[in-house]
């Protein structure tokens, strides 16, 4: 725990600028982050878990017991109760969801002439769906019901959940298809999402400090953490917090219990154990699909040595993963932040603990003269470059922190916390007027002249 606490590091590390492990306590100071809880797990055990921090500014000191926001860390704990409906036979992964739901029904269009949508592309992201954020909602408030949410009708804050792509076809990430799979539970069993779950896989993992009850009882909100914006001050807390889509963001829990959720995972794997489900019907879970994505987990690693993942981005800021074959991993909750400090304790427990997919890399940096870097500044889709004195820096994406970016060529340039990277084109007469975005999921074009048409999330 120590080790991991001493030697957090940013995505990138210069070739030829020394050591540069950064320590936790600063860095929560420096990213305004007022809490974080975190668990280890070593060969299918909890090596340790501990939080640093407060509940709240001014508040008392964070446990390990204290509840975090999970975000969309809840979809692997949703996609485990529809494959335990699979396994009762009450569902099956491969016909069209419609024939299971009863109180709506997704709407048709021209994307679905031909395809239906299955309760598979449902939770591995092909459906179809558009794609659209989460969003929090006050409790004091009038809050949208299900239908509400998947018709995109007022109080509802989302657009309503339809085709833009033909099922199975591309993958694209959408809450708006768990928002389905949610009513699907509910319509399926007769019981609410909340207590479905709770019976079908928090119970039998013995996940006591999870719920996915909303709003919080003021018992439960009592052990929760205060979310923060990124500037660590704008404050919602947990009697404020509600994720109406349940499935897709709605947990509150701690990195304990969701390191008991990844060994139960990868016991469920290995044939060890099937509190939840059976082997056959876990290995269908961890099958790696478009966009690397299983049935609610991204599926990285090699074939010798696989692991599952999921991140949570909602105020907190979570990440977890495990491996299947040495049953170790790592889980990191925050309260805010912007997500540095979760992966800067994730490359940190990948250098402690030897996990090869979590460590920094090293790039080296070449000089660039100024005034050749003026020629790249402009606004590129939803990257924004500018010049901070003699250095280049980019918005990634628009109004988000500027970030520094390093030369790796006169063209093509990178920045330290994460693995975006930036080459610019010119045209015929010598003028940088495209830009290819480059990531390990995404080589986009972006035009300069089509800034405001292209902007999106990277």
């Amino acid at each position: 725990m120590e080790a991991v606490n001493e030697h957090l590091s940013r995505y990138v590390i210069l070739r030829g600028s020394g050591k540069a492990d950064l320590k936790l306590v600063p860095q929560m100071a420096a990213l305004h982050v007022p809490a974080v809880s975190m668990a280890a797990i070593r060969n299918g055990k909890i090596d340790w878990a501990q939080a640093f921090g407060v509940v709240s500014l001014g508040g008392a000191p964070v446990s390990a017991k204290t509840l975090f926001g999970a975000a969309s860390i809840s979809k692997p704990v949703t996609a485990l109760g529809i494959l335990k409906l699979v396994e009762e036979r009450k569902i099956d992964l491969d016909v069209d969801v419609n024939r299971y739901l009863k109180r709506w029904k997704i709407p048709d269009n021209q994307f679905t002439a031909e395809k239906k949508v299955t309760v598979r592309e449902l939770l591995n992201h092909t459906s179809g769906i558009g794609t659209y954020n989460g969003d929090i909602y006050d409790p004091t408030q009038q809050l949208p019901a299900l239908v509400e949410l998947l018709e995109g009708k007022k109080p509802a804050r989302t657009a309503p959940v339809r085709f833009e792509t033909v099922p199975g076809t591309k993958f694209a990430y959408a809450n708006g298809g768990y928002l389905v799979l949610y009513l699907l539970i509910e319509d399926v069993t007769g019981e609410s999402f909340s207590r479905f779950i709770k019976h079908a896989v928090l119970d039998p993992i013995g996940m006591k400090d999870s719920t996915f009850d909303s709003p919080l009882s003021r018992d439960w909100a009592r052990r929760a953490a205060t979310a923060y914006w990124g500037d660590g001050t704008s404050a919602i807390p947990p009697t404020k917090f509600v994720e109406p889509n349940l499935a897709a963001g709605g947990l509150w829990t701690t990195p304990r219990d969701l390191a008991k959720f990844l060994i139960e995972v990868q016991r469920e794997y290995s044939g060890k154990s099937h509190k939840v489900l059976h082997q056959s019907t876990l290995k269908t879970l961890v099958q790696r699909g478009q966009g690397s994505w299983g049935l609610g987990f991204r599926v990285g690693g090699d074939k010798q040595n696989p692991y599952v993942s999921h991140e949570g981005s909602a105020l907190f800021q979570d990440d977890m993963f495990i491996y299947l074959q040495s049953g170790s991993g790592f889980v990191v909750m925050t309260s805010g932040g912007g997500g540095g400090l979760a992966e800067e304790l994730m490359r940190s427990a990948g250098n402690v603990y030897g996990f090869p997919d979590f460590k920094p890399i090293e790039r080296a940096a070449v000089p660039v003269p100024p005034k050749s870097l003026s020629a790249f500044v402009g606004t590129f889709g939803f990257v924004k470059v500018a010049m901070d004195g003699t250095d280049l820096t980019a918005e990634i994406p628009e109004g988000s922190r500027p970030q520094r970016l390093y030369a790796e060529s006169p063209t093509r340039f990178f920045v330290l916390d994460g693995p975006q990277q930036l080459s610019f084109k010119a045209n015929n007469e010598g003028t940088v007027t495209t830009v290819d975005f480059i990531t390990p999921m995404n080589h986009l074009k972006l035009t300069k002249q089509a800034a405001e048409n292209e902007k999106a999330h990277p």
